[in-house]
C-alpha cells in the first residue's frame, strides 16, 4: 500500500464496519461456506507468511553483499510509495468513493426521524432521546471511516506538503468530527452533513487550483530530490554490465495527470547524460501489466524470424518497462507520441452528445 506519513495505507484499508441494520443469515449452507473461506484465507496467511519470511532473508543476505544498494533501494521505494497518495487526495479520493453511501445514510437517517416523529406515544424527551441513538448507530460507518483517515494524516508530518496540509486542514478536519459525533441537533440531519460537504468542497477546490496539475518534488519528497549518484540501476532499463545506466538524481518538476488514481510523471536523470521519463501509479496492481509486456517480447524475439527463413520482421509488438513495485504501485516506462484508447472514446462520446444536442435545439 501506499506510505502515508510512514503509515502504510491504502483505500481498500478503509472499509465500512458491520452495518447495525444489517440483516444476518444462519443457515447451514452458508456455515459451510464461511468454513471454507476461513480455511481459504488460513492458507492463503501461511502462504504469505513464508514468503515474507524468505523474502526478508534474502534481503538482509543482500544488505551484507551490496549494502548501499539495498539502503537507497529502500529509501527510493518507500518515497514513491509515499507520493502514491498525497494526503489531500487520499481525503478526496475516499470522500469520493463513499460519496453515495454517505447520500444513501443520510435518506435512511431522515426516513428514520420522520417515523420516530409519527409516533404519537411516545414524548417529545423519548423521541429526541430515540433520535439521537438512530443518528449515533446510523453515522457510525462515517465516522469510522474519517477517524482512519485522521489518524493516517495526524501523525507527524515528514515533508513539506505533509505540513502544509495539516496547517491548513487539522483544525478543520477535527471540527468536522466533532460536528458529525456530537450535533446540536441530530433532528436535522441536513445541517450535521453540511460541515463535510464543504470539507470535500475544499479538498476539490484545491485539486483545481493547482496550475496544470504540477508539483515541487522538494515539496512531496525532500528525500526522493537529495537522492544524488546513486548505485541503483534505471528502471526497466536493458543494459549489458558494461553500459550499466544508474540514477544521477530526480527532477524536482512532478505533473499529475487529471485521472481517477492521480498517477505521478517523473523524470530521472541518468549516470548517461540521458533523461528518463515514467509514470507513477498507485492504487493499482501492475503485476498483470508486467505479464503482458513480457509475452510481447517473448513474442517479437519468436517472429524475429521469417517463416521462410529470413531475418525479415513482418511482425512486431511495440511494448514498454511496466516496474511493479508491490501489490498497489509501479513505475510504467512513459511513451511519447502516444493517444491513450479512453482519451479517442471520451472525444467520440462529446461529438454523439454535440449531436444529439444540435438535434434537439
Amino acid at each position: 500500500g501506499a506510505v502515508e506519513g510512514g503509515v502504510k495505507f491504502d483505500f481498500s484499508e478503509i472499509s465500512m464496519p458491520k452495518d447495525c441494520f444489517s440483516q444476518s443469515n444462519d443457515d447451514k449452507e452458508d456455515s459451510e461456506l464461511n468454513e471454507i473461506d476461513d480455511a481459504y484465507e488460513s492458507d492463503s496467511e501461511e502462504t504469505k507468511n513464508v514468503l515474507q519470511t524468505c523474502f526478508k532473508s534474502m534481503v538482509e543476505t543482500l544488505s551484507k553483499q551490496a549494502p548501499e544498494t539495498i539502503t537507497q533501494v529502500q529509501l527510493l521505494v518507500k518515497e514513491l510509495r509515499r507520493i502514491t497518495l498525497l494526503w489531500d487526495e487520499l481525503w478526496l479520493g475516499t470522500l469520493v468513493q463513499y460519496h453515495s453511501e454517505i447520500i444513501q445514510r443520510q435518506h435512511q437517517l431522515e426516513g428514520e426521524i420522520e417515523k420516530v416523529n409519527e409516533n404519537s406515544n411516545l414524548a417529545k424527551e423519548e423521541k429526541i432521546s430515540l433520535i439521537t441513538e438512530k443518528y449515533r448507530i446510523i453515522m457510525k460507518p462515517i465516522i469510522f471511516i474519517l477517524e482512519q483517515l485522521q489518524s493516517v494524516t495526524s501523525v507527524e508530518p515528514e515533508t513539506p506538503h505533509e505540513r502544509q496540509f495539516q496547517e491548513r486542514f487539522a483544525d478543520v478536519i477535527r471540527d468536522v468530527l466533532e460536528k458529525l459525533k456530537n450535533p446540536d441537533h441530530p433532528d436535522k440531519p441536513q445541517e450535521s452533513w453540511q460541515p463535510l460537504k464543504l470539507l470535500q468542497s475544499k479538498f476539490q477546490q484545491k485539486a483545481h487550483k493547482r496550475t496544470a496539475y504540477t508539483l515541487k518534488m522538494h515539496d512531496i519528497s525532500p528525500l526522493l530530490v537529495g537522492m544524488k549518484d546513486t548505485v541503483i540501476a534505471m528502471p526497466g532499463l536493458a543494459s549489458s554490465s558494461k553500459a550499466r545506466v544508474t540514477i544521477a538524481s530526480v527532477s524536482n518538476h512532478v505533473s499529475i495527470l487529471p485521472t481517477k488514481t492521480k498517477p505521478k510523471k517523473l523524470v530521472f536523470h541518468g549516470s548517461d547524460g540521458q533523461t528518463y521519463t515514467y509514470l507513477f501509479k498507485g492504487l493499482e496492481d501492475l503485476h498483470l501489466d508486467e505479464r503482458i509486456m513480457q509475452f510481447l517480447s517473448i513474442a517479437n524475439t519468436m517472429m524475429a524470424q521469417g517463416s521462410d527463413g529470413s531475418t525479415h520482421n513482418l511482425y512486431r509488438a511495440r511494448h514498454y518497462s511496466v516496474i511493479p513495485l508491490g501489490p498497489r504501485s509501479g513505475l510504467i516506462s512513459w511513451v511519447d507520441g502516444t493517444t491513450p484508447v479512453f482519451a479517442l472514446y471520451k472525444r467520440w462520446q462529446q461529438r454523439e452528445a454535440a449531436k444529439a444536442n444540435t438535434k434537439t435545439a
